[in-house]
Order: C-alpha cells, then sequence, then structure tokens
C-alpha cells in the first residue's frame, strides 16, 4: 500500500513540472528566509530602493483608485446635499420622486466608475509584473536592483498577466449588470447568484496570480506555462487561497472597518509598503511552493 502510494504522489508530481528558471544569468545565493525577515533586510540595506520600488509599483493602482474615489464621492454628495429630511409643516416631502432620482443617479455613476475601471484595473498589470521581477532577483541574489529588473519584469510577464485582470474587470461590469437585471427576484436569490459570480472571479483573478508568480520564476511558453499553473493552482488550492487572502487583508480592512483612525492608519501604511507587502507575500509563497515541482 506504501509503494502504491508514493507511486500516485509521483505520478501526481510529474504532471506538474516547472523548466527553464529565470536565474540563468545571475548570481543566486540560497534563501530561506520568511517575508518579514527578507523585508527588514531589504528596507535596512537599501532603503531608500525599496520605498522607490514601493512608489513604481503604487504609481500604476492610482487610475483605479481614483476612478473608485470620485465614485463614491458623487455618491456620498448625493446623500449629503439633497434633501432627504426637509419637510414643510405638515410633514410633506418638498421633493417629490426624490428616492427614484437618488438611485438613478447611483446607478449612473457606478455604471460610470465600472466602465472605466475597464481600463483602469489592467494597468495595475504593470506594476505588479515588474514588482514580482524585482522581488524574486533580490530574493536570489540578495541586491535589490529595480530599474532593469522591473521593466524586465513587465516585458515578461505583463501581457501573460493582462488577460486575468481584463477578465476581472469585465467581470465586474458584468456582474453590475447583472444585478440590474435581477432587481424583480427575490432578494436571496440574487445574493447568491452574485455570491456565485464574485467566486468565480476569484477563483480566474487567482489562477492569474499563480500564473504570474510561475511565469516569473520560470521561462516557459503560454500554452504550457498556464497549463502548469492550472494544474499547480489546483492541487494546491486552499494553500494558494488562504495566501491569496492573507495578502489582500490589508485592503479588505480598508474596505470594511467603519473607523476612521484604523482606515487612516491602514491607508497610510498600504501607501507606503502595500504594494511591497503583496509581492513579497506571493511571491515568497510561490518561490517556495514551486521547488518541489522545478526540473
Amino acid at each position: 500500500m506504501a509503494n502504491n502510494k508514493n507511486k500516485n504522489n509521483k505520478k501526481n508530481v510529474g504532471k506538474i513540472c516547472f523548466e527553464n528558471e529565470r536565474s540563468a544569468l545571475i548570481t543566486k545565493i540560497e534563501n530561506t528566509t520568511g517575508g518579514w525577515k527578507f523585508f527588514g533586510y531589504m528596507y535596512n540595506t537599501a532603503m531608500f530602493r525599496t520605498l522607490l520600488l514601493e512608489l513604481m509599483m503604487i504609481i500604476f493602482v492610482i487610475p483605479a483608485v481614483i476612478i473608485i474615489f470620485l465614485a463614491s464621492s458623487k455618491i456620498l454628495g448625493l446623500s449629503q446635499n439633497l434633501p432627504y429630511s426637509a419637510t414643510f409643516g405638515l410633514g410633506i416631502m418638498p421633493w417629490f420622486g426624490l428616492e427614484p432620482y437618488v438611485a438613478s443617479n447611483t446607478v449612473d455613476i457606478l455604471q460610470n466608475m465600472y466602465l472605466w475601471l475597464l481600463l483602469g484595473i489592467p494597468v495595475i498589470t504593470v506594476g505588479l509584473s515588474g514588482g514580482f521581477a524585482v522581488i524574486r532577483d533580490a530574493y536570489w541574489t540578495g541586491k535589490l536592483r529595480i530599474f532593469k529588473s522591473f521593466f524586465n519584469g513587465v516585458y515578461q510577464t505583463g501581457l501573460r498577466f493582462l488577460p486575468f485582470v481584463v477578465v476581472f474587470a469585465c467581470g465586474l461590469l458584468g456582474n453590475f449588470y447583472l444585478g440590474q437585471a435581477m432587481s424583480g427576484l427575490a432578494e436571496w436569490l440574487s445574493i447568491a447568484i452574485s455570491v456565485v459570480v464574485y467566486c468565480v472571479l476569484i477563483v480566474i483573478l487567482l489562477v492569474g496570480f499563480v500564473y504570474l508568480g510561475t511565469s516569473t520564476l520560470y521561462k516557459e511558453s503560454v500554452g504550457k506555462g498556464l497549463i502548469n499553473a492550472i494544474r499547480f493552482t489546483f492541487k494546491h488550492f486552499f494553500t494558494h487561497l488562504i495566501t491569496f487572502f492573507f495578502m489582500l487583508l490589508p485592503i479588505a480592512l480598508l474596505l470594511f472597518v467603519n473607523v476612521s483612525f484604523v482606515q487612516s492608519m491602514l491607508s497610510i501604511l498600504l501607501i507606503m509598503f502595500g504594494m511591497l507587502y503583496v509581492g513579497l507575500i506571493w511571491m515568497i509563497h510561490i518561490i517556495r511552493s514551486t521547488a518541489v515541482y522545478a526540473k
């Protein structure tokens, strides 16, 4: 029984094989440090270059943030400036049809936001593909080199990751229109359908991040790299998923924790180190988890 189990394990591992590591042209050192220790090492030895890398990565997130911020400001302006509670002496609302007016304008604002996000979200690809390559080289060599590694990363993996974020952005827009179409359905049913759509989008984005990480490490054809990434994603699905959510946890806290002090502190930390945190958590996870499948 033990021999059969070992044979099955070897057979499963053999289906995933990462070849042609991109370390051929660099002097690679053995590195077993975790994310926090490695960040501390980078920050202590090259503080200004570490902050420069954060700046180069976060600058490509700014368009999407501006789009969401402007839409949120317009919606907040509607609720604050319109006479929701203003009444005459007999308790009559001065603006008949106010609620439908607000609902219609909110839908228009959200529709424009999701349409603009079709352009804003794909831009993030540049910062992620370049930043992941810088972190890869720094983890392999112990030296933080910014510009050459960054632009090499954009060239190597930018177009490979782009379709996944485009599909994700289109999915957000499609789910918005789906929500409008389901307005006549029971609330529980529309919520259930939206949850399913978001779960599918998360899985697509998860596969994209795995593909980006493995493509950053290994030079493979588009087809073979994608097949390896899909197999690798589902073979270690829960490990990848937990790392994925842990990577995005600060952003989730910023969105859902409604405490002004906490939001202010998180905003400052995300601006200073947010994209570095994403890159370190994900790339160190991918480096370690792909090692057993490397040829």
